[in-house]
This record gives C-alpha cells, structure tokens and sequence, in this order.
C-alpha cells in the first residue's frame, strides 16, 4: 500500500508542479527525498510522459491546426524557441545534475518568486509573439535547468516582461514543453534502459495516469490563474516554502 501511495504521490507531484510555475523537478527532488522514493529518476520521466499527454489532450485542437498547416509563424516560433533550449542542455545538463539536491532548491524557489511576482505587476502591453520573443523565452526555459527554477513560470514570465498579451505567452509556454518533454524523456529512456533496472509496470501505469489528470487540472488553474493576474499567489507560495527549506 505505502508503494502505491508513493507512485500515486509522484503522479500528482509532477502533474501539478509541471504547468504550475513552481518546479517540477524541484519538487520531485524535495518530495523524493522526504519520502525516501526508490527509481525516482524512472518514475519522473514516466510522470513526464504523463504531463505531455495532458498538454496535447488540452491543445489538441490547436495541434492539430499546427500539423494541418506547418507552414505558420507559430511552429517558426517553436523552432526558434526550442533551439537555444537544446543548446542550453546539451551545454550544461551533466554539471547541473551533479549540482541539484535539496540544499539548492531554495535559491531557484526564491527566484522563481521574485521573477513572478515582478512579472505580475509590469503592465500588460498586448504585443504579439514575434521572433525575438520567441528566441528570448527559449533561453529562459533553458534556465529551468537550475535547481528550483520553473520551465513553465520563467518562460511565462520571461514573455510577459517582454510585454506578450498574457494568453498567448501563456498558449505558447505549453507548446514550449512538447518537444523539449519528448526529448528529456527520450534521453532518459535510453540511459534508464542502458542500466537494466527492474520495472514494475503497475507502477508506471499509475504515474502516468496519475500525472496526466493532474497535468490536465494544473493546465486549466493556470489558464485560469492568468487570466485573472494572481500570478502573485505562486511567488508567495514559493517564499514560505524557501523558507520552511532554511529553517530545517
């Protein structure tokens, strides 16, 4: 029962965290260790695959559009954005991995804080997405490599600073995360499979499942989150939790 307890703990970790601007992987991490969790990088990366059925159940409409019609600005968008992310992991993931525990989650928390909060305040400009931007919030998702950083927060954010009408940087911080979670996961996949651990598959089935309806849940609050400019709520959120981190 305690097994299935945490398979099901880390499905609704990662299928909140993952489109919540908080960290998933630093929750992952902190949960992962309070909790003492066995395969933990297996099971992340099936929580992940989870979270990315949950954004294309969520887009799959304007997915379908995009593969309908190649040729428009927004997969040119996804291109450009998605390029100085690659670049960024490919750079600097092995060190960063050696680097990210507990002890370091804190400082990516606060930060994240601060950026989100600074985010919410600036004056919405209504701009759309051009190139520039595009390129831009692909180098802030490439940040969400530091310990306690969000993908999904700092790219949001990063495009609303940018003065990008909030639902479309919204849209397009989701879009953002399909190829760079099909690419995380393939790359662990292959490292996972490399060093021949056992799997139990009743497991994985409930990470998965367990992600994707969360996934789908924290999609919609952060619609909803946006749309109403309480982007602050996270940031607070983000500064209790730093310093519950500093005081054990």
């Amino acid at each position: 029962m305690k097994t299935i307890f945490n398979y099901i703990l880390i499905g609704i970790i990662q299928g909140l965290t993952e489109f919540l601007p908080i960290s998933s992987s630093g929750h992952i991490v902190l949960f992962g260790s309070l909790f003492e969790l066995d395969n933990l990088l297996l099971l992340s990366v099936v929580a992940h695959i989870g979270t990315l059925f949950a954004v294309i159940f969520c887009y799959k409409n304007r997915l379908t559009e995009l593969v309908r019609y190649p040729k428009n600005k927004t997969n040119l968008n996804l291109i450009i954005a998605t390029i100085p992310t690659v670049i960024m992991v490919l750079l600097f993931n092995h060190f960063l991995e050696d680097n990210f525990n507990t002890s370091t989650l804190v400082w990516g928390f606060l930060a994240s804080a601060i950026l989100l909060l600074i985010a919410d305040l600036k004056k919405e400009k209504n701009k759309y997405l051009d190139k520039k931007s595009a390129f831009i919030m692909g180098v802030s998702q490439g940040f969400a490599l530091l310990p306690g950083i969000s993908r999904s927060g700092t790219t949001l954010a990063c495009g609303l600073l940018l003065g990008v009408n909030k639902e479309e940087a919204l849209d397009f911080s989701f879009l953002m995360s399909i190829p760079i979670i099909i690419a995380s996961a393939v790359y662990e996949c292959i490292k996972l499979f490399s060093s021949q651990i056992t799997i139990n598959w009743l497991g994985i089935f409930i990470v998965m499942v367990t992600s994707f309806i969360f996934g789908i849940l924290s999609i919609k609050i952060m619609l909803k989150t946006v749309k109403k400019n309480k982007l602050y709520f996270f940031s607070i959120y983000l500064v209790i939790l730093s310093l519950i981190l500093l005081l054990i």
